[in-house]
């Protein structure tokens, strides 16, 4: 999949994660783009906000914290995809992240977590009782 990172104007080319692509070969096809305003030109910022408000909507999650915001999907991304193992790089070419230390940044969450995990079953294996 190519994609334009908005934030940095960076092109990007993504492998297509199985259950999408299963999803996508089962749409029927209205043009070059996933998220298509014709045959040939993919949405625009604005339009493809609107589309995931109305989605928000109509799952009931417009106030909740699970609200759907495209703003932070770079950062989920990062955050997944580091507590899945994976490095900076391998992170950065998946996100359009400019910079290690913006990757870096977006992964922190992650990194803490995983800490968390591994500092509490060193103790579990020490004989602490949590």
């Amino acid at each position: 999949m190519r994609w334009v990172q908005e934030k940095t104007g960076t092109r990007v080319w993504v492998a297509c994660p199985a259950r999408l692509r299963s999803y996508l070969i089962a749409m029927p096809k209205a043009g070059a783009c996933i998220l298509a305003r014709n045959l040939t030109q993919p949405l625009g910022l604005s339009a493809v906000q609107k589309t995931v408000e109305v989605v928000r909507v109509g799952i009931g999650v417009m106030h909740s914290p699970d609200r759907l915001v495209p703003h932070g999907w770079r950062y989920t991304a990062a955050k997944e995809l580091a507590e899945a193992g994976c490095s900076d790089s391998e992170i950065q070419a998946v996100t359009g992240h400019k910079t290690p230390a913006m990757v870096q940044k977006d992964r922190s969450q992650a990194d803490q977590k995983t800490a968390s995990k591994r500092v509490q079953a060193r103790r579990e294996r020490n004989g602490h009782r949590t």
